[in-house]
């Protein structure tokens, strides 16, 4: 992230909705800007009600080609299991691990070991393209409950063997509501950020009928990137700032510079 100054973003007030565990580097760094930021968590982060498939994996996790990780959170759930069951964490080092996104290289390198694949971009096929040939590898991908079919599709497609396993749920936290977030919003809210598909439509969920295109049709949307920024235009929401790179720091980058007041 370019140094930007610190009172960019005095007076602008953002609407967070990621979850509790997630919000608080996206927050600090935009009110470090000068914004005032409202945390409205649309998703919460739970333990899977089964592992049985997980803990398969973990214990079978030297006989695959790669790992790849998707999110902060599947590593740190990944992890966690893996020191429950006993399995040290550096049978990593036996296999190939790709991460999506800088934020989980980062958690990976300082919880197990430096990703071997990281792509420029969160995109499906930019993914399957920079693992190289991977027909008759063993591919694990412990990921969310929601997580989209596209990445694993397209594995196959290329002669892979891909294992999905969930490692974490998402659910919509009982404190969101309609009610809640119409209270937000009539004492005015300037920007609304979405950081995964899935923040977006459950927001979406609880508006019910009146819908989330209607709520915020004049605030500005930052998505941290095309896969939620594509989730928003599939509901009617539009959509002001994608960053080019889809990180957080990125993310507040584009936001300065769309709607920066210095």
């Amino acid at each position: 992230m370019q140094s930007a100054s610190l009172q960019s973003l005095a007076g602008i007030r953002i609407l967070i909705t990621r979850p509790k565990s997630s919000n608080e580097p996206l927050s600090e760094k935009l009110r470090s800007l000068g914004a005032e930021t409202i945390e409205l968590p649309t998703i919460e982060i739970v333990a899977p009600k089964s592992t049985e498939a997980l803990d398969h994996s973990i214990r079978d996790l030297s006989n695959y080609d790669w790992v790849i990780f998707t999110s902060v959170n599947g590593v740190r759930f990944f992890l966690e299991r893996m020191k429950y069951l006993g399995v040290a964490s550096d049978v990593l080092q036996r296999v190939k691990i790709a991460a999506i996104g800088s934020a989980t290289a980062g958690s990976l390198e300082k919880s197990a070991k430096k990703p071997d694949f990281v792509p420029k971009e969160f995109l499906s096929e930019k993914i399957v393209y920079g693992l190289g040939d991977v027909k008759g590898k063993r591919i694990l991908l412990p990921r969310a409950d929601i997580a989209s079919r596209n990445l694993p599709i397209g594995l196959m497609g290329k002669g892979a063997i891909v294992e999905e396993v969930v490692v974490y749920e998402t659910i919509i936290p009982k404190d969101l509501s309609l009610n809640r977030l119409q209270s937000i919003l009539s004492l005015g809210v300037d920007l609304v950020t979405f950081t995964s598909p899935s923040t977006i439509r459950n927001l979406a969920y609880v508006t019910g009928p009146i819908g989330l295109e209607a709520l915020i049709k004049e605030i500005k949307v930052a998505c941290i990137g095309p896969v939620t920024a594509e989730a928003a235009r599939g509901l009617g929401v539009h959509v002001d700032i994608v960053p080019s790179n889809h990180s957080v720091d990125d993310l507040i980058e584009a936001i300065v510079n769309e709607i920066g007041t210095v």
